[in-house]
């Protein structure tokens, strides 16, 4: 197993509490870092978290779950449902489920990020053990 590169844990976001259902489903409450250099240019002013940074925010909390390293070797669904930023969302719940694919390296992995109020990301897709 290699080591487990985390981009933008503690960079983008914190995670603030984790809830280990089993071995294969967890929930991360992860509060966006407002002043973060993602949000000077994704916009000044009107900052919106841009949808491949809660793809890797989905991966890095599959690692977590999994403490394996992962890449993404399939997405077969990734659905924005709505507009995230630091004024509207700061803090989100970060849903992961993971299937080990039998005989394989690879995860079939579910990820939803979203609050009390909606959902503002939804994912499907394979990830692999680098």
């Amino acid at each position: 197993m290699g080591a487990i590169i985390m981009l933008l844990k503690d960079k983008f976001y914190t995670v603030l509490h984790e809830e280990k259902i089993d071995s294969n489903n967890a929930v991360y409450l992860v509060e966006v870092k407002a002043d973060c250099d993602v949000y000077k240019g994704h916009f000044p002013h009107k900052a919106v978290c841009p949808g491949v940074c809660n793809i890797e925010t989905i991966r890095e909390c599959a690692e977590m779950l999994t403490g394996e390293d992962l890449y993404i070797k399939t997405i077969k669904q990734c659905r924005l449902t709505a507009v995230a930023s630091p004024e509207v969302c700061p803090k989100v719940d970060v849903t992961i489920s993971v299937a080990r694919i039998e005989g394989t390296d690879s995860f079939n992995v579910v990820g939803k990020i979203a609050d009390a109020e909606k959902s503002y990301m939804e994912l499907k897709g394979e990830f692999v053990i680098k």
